[in-house]
């Protein structure tokens, strides 16, 4: 598929890319320095990923900082888990939490941090087999705040981006590995044609939906 940006599009979001580039830049650092053998950080970090389908980010971060605050996040049941997630608006809370405290048992941290095998190819195949409600997505996003480079997180917000760039014609279904590798591709080559790296455009379409470069 060649891929093909309108002029006025690209003019557009390179202005906006200007405006926020250096923001973008510290935030990818942040990710490109995160210590992979810290096994609590790479629980953590895979709980707030756990969170964020069809939550906000920043309600996902805000749970993760109150089970940890509280002494849950490593030790809490599914009970008082589910309950600080319902209070910080993460919906779906009750699988959630099943996901966080299964995860924990049959992983913790240490089995996180040997799951990161290879390339992020390779890590991610690992990650979505063995992670309790893991997706691509999921994995992807992961991989991408612990410093792997590569992979899209196509999430609602990027995809409506992509279709706004016209290298989709639509919001397209993303719910097989095919399909989403598929779309992948897609966003990668539409990176190298705008001449950023994916995870720079990964933000600024981020940015673009919620008016600030998080993560």
């Amino acid at each position: 598929m060649s891929i093909r940006i309108g002029q006025s599009q690209l003019s557009a979001l390179m202005l906006r890319y200007r405006e926020v580039e250096a923001k973008i830049w510290e935030r990818l650092s942040e990710f490109r320095r995160f210590d992979r053998e810290d096994c609590e950080g790479l629980f953590r970090e895979l709980v707030f990923c756990l969170l964020t389908p069809q939550t906000s980010a920043r309600r996902a971060d805000l749970a993760v900082r109150e089970l940890e605050g509280r002494g849950l996040l490593l030790r809490g049941s599914i009970k008082k888990v589910s309950e600080v997630l319902r209070r910080c608006g993460v919906r779906f809370h009750n699988r959630k939490a099943v996901y966080i405290v299964l995860n924990r048992r049959r992983l913790g941290g240490e089995g996180v941090r040997r799951m990161l095998v290879g390339e992020a190819l390779e890590a991610r195949e690992v990650l979505v087999r063995r992670v309790l409600g893991f997706g691509y997505k999921e994995a992807s996003h992961f991989l991408r705040n612990i410093g792997y480079t590569g992979l899209a997180i196509l999430d609602r917000h990027i995809l409506r981006g992509m279709v706004r760039l016209g290298v989709l014609a639509e919001i397209p279904k993303i719910g097989s590995r095919r399909a989403y590798l598929g779309v992948e591709k897609i966003f990668i080559d539409a990176a190298r044609v705008i001449g950023i790296e994916p995870e720079a455009l990964d933000l600024l379409l981020w940015y673009e939906a919620t008016g600030e470069v998080f993560k």
